[in-house]
């Protein structure tokens, strides 16, 4: 895919044409994110705006249709690009995803009322076996689940996002800094202070404000990016084999909800204790 980089940073037109074409396509609208992010990170914010613009007129149409999901994914990852050019740090860029993900979870409606209240509906009749329970206990859940599947849909555009910028940032490095996005990823890790405020909003966000649930998922973005960071470094830094690296990920596809509350953990201890620091020094004293 990295043809598709290359084809677009020869000109504009050509990077216009990429985006156009990616975005006319039915869920090829996250390739003409990464282009979009791409020539951002590589030309600067105005080349990568008109490329934006231009190559992003399919979205509009599917905006019309009623989808917001190609617009919205192709303009956050140029958000994010301009963050990533300017700070250089992947940390700042996730809180960015995660500011993004939590203001459209409250703003954005993503799918008819209708069909939110209904899927709750279903959902409460699924987690509440006992019929009586879930009849007294419907009107207050119900609501509580609408929020929840807002603040994970929106959180699922964020993860779109970035997934799209990282892809960017692949290409970009595959072609002018080989090797550089592997160390920025490895070295992906929050600042405590941020640590300290996402770990105190997923935990305690739903006892101060009900709208809190809405933020939550796009909120945890971070913090399972940097976990899985933290586990790339480690198989780096052990020299472990890269049977690990699927072992996890096999891990994570089946049974992602299981680890989701340890990672996050994992990601709060490490913004606070550096855990990389700490395995590099000990590789270092065990090398002869």
């Amino acid at each position: 895919m990295r043809s598709i980089a290359e084809y677009a940073l020869k000109s504009r037109t050509n990077a216009i044409i990429a985006t156009a074409l990616s975005a006319a396509i039915p869920f090829l609208f996250w390739i003409a994110a990464a282009v979009v992010s791409v020539v951002t990170l590589r030309k600067g914010g105005k080349d990568g705006s008109q490329v934006m613009l231009w190559g992003s007129l399919p979205a509009i149409f599917w905006l019309a249709q009623g989808d917001l999901t190609p617009a919205f994914v192709i303009i956050g990852a140029y958000i994010m690009a301009l963050v990533l050019r300017q700070s250089v740090s992947w940390s700042q860029t996730l809180l960015v995803s995660a500011g993004i993900g939590a203001v459209t979870a409250s703003t954005v409606q993503w799918l008819p009322p209708e069909l939110m209240l209904e899927l709750a509906q279903v959902s409460r009749e699924m987690i509440l076996s006992d019929a009586e329970l879930a009849e007294r206990s419907g009107v207050e859940l119900d609501q509580f689940l609408v929020g929840l599947f807002s603040g994970v849909i929106s959180a699922v555009h964020a993860l779109m996002m970035t997934g799209s910028l990282m892809l960017a940032r692949y290409w970009q490095a595959g072609l002018f800094n080989p090797g550089g996005f592997q160390k920025e990823f490895h070295q992906l890790r929050l600042p405590v202070w941020a640590g300290l405020v996402l770990g105190t909003l997923v935990v305690f966000g739903v006892g101060i404000t009900p709208e809190a649930i809405k933020w939550i998922p796009s909120l945890t973005l971070p913090l399972v990016f940097a976990c899985i960071a933290l586990v790339h470094a480690v198989v780096a830094i052990k020299q472990l084999s890269s049977y690990w690296l699927t072992a996890f990920y096999f891990v994570l596809f089946f049974a992602g909800h299981s680890l989701y509350v340890l990672m996050i953990f994992v990601a709060l201890l490490d913004s606070s204790l550096n855990f990389r620091q700490k395995l590099a020094k000990s590789s270092d004293d065990e090398t002869p």
